[in-house]
């Protein structure tokens, strides 16, 4: 068996973000980005929220414990990718504490 038989060819071509201001970044890198600042400075558990992208916006996307979890979120993402690349879909359910004024 040739040895080249066995080996399949992957090619990544990453997202251009230079039109808004991400310098080539790739799709992984900038959510992992996103969701390692809030992991780390979210007062708020983040397991519930899930992330995706769509042409250059990211999506956020679940539900939080924390009534005003949305602009939390969006501030530290768009601190990240940059204002107006970001989409915040987050709510804080009625029954969890809080949740009343969402």
């Amino acid at each position: 068996m040739d040895f080249y038989q066995g080996v399949l060819a992957m090619i990544l071509i990453p997202p251009e973000f230079d039109s808004l201001g991400g310098e080539g970044s790739d799709a992984s890198g900038l959510i992992a980005s996103i969701k390692y600042a809030l992991a780390a400075e979210a007062p708020f558990d983040i397991q519930n929220i899930s992330f995706s992208m769509l042409g250059n916006i990211v999506l956020i996307d679940g539900l939080v414990d924390a009534p005003d979890a949305d602009e939390f979120i969006r501030r530290v993402a768009q601190d990240i990718a940059g204002e107006g690349r970001i989409l915040v879909r987050v709510s804080c359910p009625k029954g969890d504490p809080g949740g009343e004024t969402h």
